[in-house]
């Protein structure tokens, strides 16, 4: 008589300090989904002095729940149980339409696969029914809507590679490879006060309507002064202005022409101070939400990645720039409030700076409205603020000047730099790529 088989043990290992789910299912040659199955677990998250199972078949599945009867449907009217059209007409906006139906901007977006608010005269879209069949979209304050933007955070204790992954097939349809291709990740894991790119779906402001084409420069006379003036438009969605760096990157140097040409933006100015040796920026810049160089300048334009912009004071060497996707600070401010000034700060302490000089400006004349101002006549500082104030400008910073000021349009130099310079201010048109934020 054959004697009774007996049932193997269950292959185990004890957690360890230290360990995560993915070291264990590389050293149990385990994958990490199987882990999770065979133990129950939901997330990646373990503990020391955990026993956990590598091996054995799946625990069994928990008996099927009693059928409830489904409730009785409500009878609704038949305009609530079906989609209405509705055809746009002159003067609508995404907002106004979903206020007049009495939807979000975001259920709207969504029946209409839209990722943008931009719609056109004679375009039919679908109302969806209040409370209908879509999915339920969280409220969003009035005005706004949803925009993905991508977002450096500190990894925390709770966070994990799966958690992350998740957000980001959420918010941006990232698979979990392509957030680690975003990521540069040799492996799915990520560890606490590690820095990950992440999209996040955040409200912000509907912008307004265009006023005037994106952008266009002009030259002439400004107080019997020749000038080259690129005004831009930041009410349009595709527009963005960013620091144009070297090809080497920061701490080299390139003409304005050449920041052009190798950059593809549509129109360039020279930037801020930098030193002249090692060519890092003596001020704060932030690049695509992601801050370069910092230095003592206390004023600066900085622009959120829905296209806000403003010159604000107190920056300088602390400054986080939270919500900040472009920061360039320079200066000294020769116009606020639309009154040029003649008192700057004590950081501006060179005699040259003071000097008669070739001169570039940025200025704004509201926090949709940029001026990208250029010159190579021989200005003061304060010349050259009654020039941008003469150009509408309510705040305007000064940028580098002498050799180093230089404009170019269309990837050719209008005013070429005389000298090389650490980085330029790009206004790119049609940008449909990410934006971003500072934390």
């Amino acid at each position: 008589m054959l004697g009774a088989l007996s049932t193997p043990a269950l292959a185990a290992v004890t957690v360890k300090k230290g360990d995560t789910l993915f070291a264990i299912s590389q050293r149990s040659g385990v994958s990490v989904e199987r882990l999770q199955a065979l133990n129950g677990l939901k997330g990646t998250l373990i503990r020391p002095g955990q026993v956990l199972r590598t091996g054995g078949p799946l625990p069994a599945p928990p008996p099927p729940a009693r059928p409830v009867a489904p409730p009785k449907p409500v009878a609704q009217s038949g305009a609530s149980r079906s989609p209405a059209r509705y055809t746009v007409r002159a003067g609508d906006t995404l907002g106004k339409i979903a206020a007049r139906s009495g939807l979000s901007v975001a259920a709207l977006q969504q029946a209409n696969r839209l990722s943008g608010t931009l719609i056109r005269v004679g375009q039919v879209l679908t109302l969806p029914p209040r409370g209908g069949a879509l999915r339920p979209v969280p409220a969003l304050p009035p005005n706004t809507e949803a925009r993905v933007i991508y977002t450096y955070i500190t990894v925390g204790v709770h966070d994990t590679f799966l958690t992350l992954a998740g957000t980001a097939q959420r918010n941006a349809k990232l698979s979990p490879a392509q957030f680690m291709a975003l990521n540069k990740l040799s492996a799915a894991w990520v560890y606490p006060g590690m820095k990950v790119l992440l999209p996040q779906r955040v409200p912000v402001p509907i912008p307004p309507a265009p006023r005037r084409p994106p952008m266009t420069l002009t030259s002439g006379r400004v107080l019997d002064i020749p000038v080259q003036v690129v005004r831009v438009d930041l009410r349009h969605r595709g527009v963005l202005v960013s620091p144009v760096l070297p090809p080497r990157g920061l701490g080299s140097s390139a003409r304005v022409s050449t920041l052009a040409r190798l950059s593809g933006a549509s129109a360039v100015i020279n930037g801020s101070y930098f030193h002249p040796r090692s060519y890092v920026p003596a001020g704060d810049l932030v690049v695509r939400g992601k801050r370069l160089s910092w230095g003592r300048i206390p004023v600066a334009l900085a622009i959120t990645p829905d296209n806000r912009a403003q010159i604000t004071r107190g920056a300088g060497i602390g400054s986080s720039w939270s919500g900040m996707e472009t920061v360039i600070a320079s200066g000294p401010q020769i116009v606020r409030g639309g009154a040029v000034q003649y008192h700057y700060s004590s950081v501006f302490q060179d005699p040259a700076l003071f000097g008669r000089a070739a001169r570039s400006a940025i200025g704004l004349s509201s926090n949709r409205d940029l001026l990208l101002v250029s010159t190579h006549a021989r200005l003061t500082t304060s010349e050259m603020g009654k020039v941008m104030a003469a150009l509408g400008a309510r705040d305007a910073l000064l940028l580098d000047g002498g050799s180093s000021a230089g404009l170019a349009w269309n990837k050719a130099p209008v005013l070429e730099s005389l000298r090389s310079v650490a980085y330029g201010i790009g206004v790119f048109l049609d940008y449909q790529g990410r934006r971003y934020s500072r934390t």
